[in-house]
């Protein structure tokens, strides 16, 4: 049977992990994924443009989950299925998501025309999930065998006072 000592230490060790999992890989791979999806988005927009004239719009297919992700000057009034959409940008480029599958709207809302790319890009989440599904399951299992040595060294305290 093994001491309660090494229970701790191998308790320990598994928590020490699982919170590696959760705040350091997780992050890491669900920047890694983004990144990678920028990287394609941004080689979709430098290969083809659109110069918008003002009040004209693109309407382009879209699945749930996706980013459209298109570079301008001013933001774009950005609309799915009709409805407004919230965006962010930063440095030209400016990204809005989906949450429906439908038919995403880029307007031009400004009095001068206006010349934009873009690319619908997904993002993969599943090494993220993974890494987070993982720190749950070792977290869970690194308080089974503290507790199991909580139990023994306190057995083992009793029996010596008897």
């Amino acid at each position: 049977m093994p001491s309660a000592r090494r229970l701790f230490t191998i308790g320990i060790v598994i928590l020490a992990v699982a919170v590696v999992l959760l705040f350091i890989v997780s992050p890491y791979a669900l920047e890694s994924t983004f990144s990678n999806s920028l990287k394609q988005a941004q080689k979709q927009i430098n290969s083809s443009t659109y110069l918008l004239a003002p009040n004209q719009n693109i309407s382009i297919s879209i699945s749930q989950g996706k980013l459209l992700i298109y570079n301008s000057s001013n933001p774009l009034k950005v609309l799915i299925n009709g409805q407004s959409v919230s965006q962010a940008g930063s440095n030209n480029i400016w990204v809005a998501a989906s949450t429906t599958n439908g038919t995403i709207t880029i307007a031009n809302n400004y009095t001068v025309p206006i010349r934009i790319g873009y690319a619908i890009v997904g993002i993969v989440l599943w090494p993220s999930y993974l890494s987070i599904f993982l720190s749950i399951i070792l977290g869970i299992v690194g308080v089974v065998i503290i507790a199991y040595g909580t139990i023994i060294s306190i057995r083992n305290k009793s029996k010596l006072m008897k």
